[in-house]
């Protein structure tokens, strides 16, 4: 029969049935609780996209813990079984591996874990991404040459282009990927740009356009305008795929001769 604190009920057992001791519905002077598992109630691999899986503590009630990895935090037990809902994020970065999940529970307090160990830990696998990382050489020509007679000027011995001047650039490729990218090609110096032909146009900036797959070619002429004395030493002009523009983001143009996706004509000299 329980003894009375005022409206309450004390109430303990001896022996090996109870060695906690209860006002009411409160523990008061209390000795060990107990977590007996804690473990993902599914662990079989989850797919790359993602998902929900369910962290199960089992064990008496108010015993606390901290979790780390998934689902991170200070709990205190007030059911049991207790399931702590653990979102997974989407895996599929390029070339992305699969990956594990993995949660531990560290109990605290005046709590124990059953079987005497210091932690509780589960885990799973996620998927790899299916998307994979891929490589495609758009194997580019770019060249550049002088329009007519160009107007130099000799400085401590060097000749250099000069406003005035005018060259013909032409460029061809091919867009072997499944993607569409953003390609643009100049030359140095400043200047203008007319007869623009072929993939890519004048945007109001510079001569840039998205190409899908397929070849692409195309040319344009540029006439030095503003430059700084003495001029050019040499005439050059560039093409560039911008891998970030890629419509499939694991799609990347490779070759070049100035890195990935960009390319260089040789040196005009005057």
């Amino acid at each position: 029969m329980p003894t009375h604190l005022g409206h309450e009920a004390i109430t303990a057992k001896l022996g090996h049935a109870d060695p906690n001791m209860y006002l009411g519905h409160e523990q008061i002077y209390p000795n060990n609780v107990e977590i007996q598992s804690a473990a993902y109630t599914n662990t079989s691999t989850l797919s790359s996209s993602g998902g929900t899986r369910l962290f199960r503590v089992t064990g008496d009630l108010g015993s606390t813990y901290n979790l780390t990895g998934n689902a991170a935090g200070s709990y205190t037990l007030a059911s049991s079984p207790y399931d702590h809902s653990v979102s997974i994020g989407a895996n599929t970065g390029c070339s992305s591996p699969a990956q594990t999940v993995t949660t531990t529970l560290t109990p605290t307090g005046n709590t124990i874990l059953q079987g005497g160990g210091s932690t509780f830990a589960s885990s799973f696998t996620q998927s790899a991404s299916p998307n994979l990382e891929q490589y495609y050489n758009f194997n580019v020509s770019i060249s550049i040459s002088v329009v007519g007679t160009p107007n130099t000027n000799v400085y401590n011995g060097i000749l250099f282009y000069t406003d005035g001047s005018v060259f013909n650039v032409t460029y061809s490729g091919n867009n072997n990927s499944p993607s569409s990218f953003t390609m643009s090609a100049s030359a140095l110096g400043s200047g203008s740009f007319s007869n623009i032909t072929g993939s890519l146009s004048w945007n109001g900036t510079v001569i840039s356009s998205t190409v899908g797959p397929g070849a692409f070619s195309g040319s344009f002429t540029k006439t030095l305008a503003n430059n700084n004395y003495p001029g050019l030493q040499f005439q050059r002009a560039s093409f560039n795929v911008n891998n970030a523009t890629a419509s499939n983001a694991c799609d990347n143009a490779t070759g070049g001769n100035n890195g990935p996706g960009s390319w260089f004509s040789s040196n005009l000299l005057p």
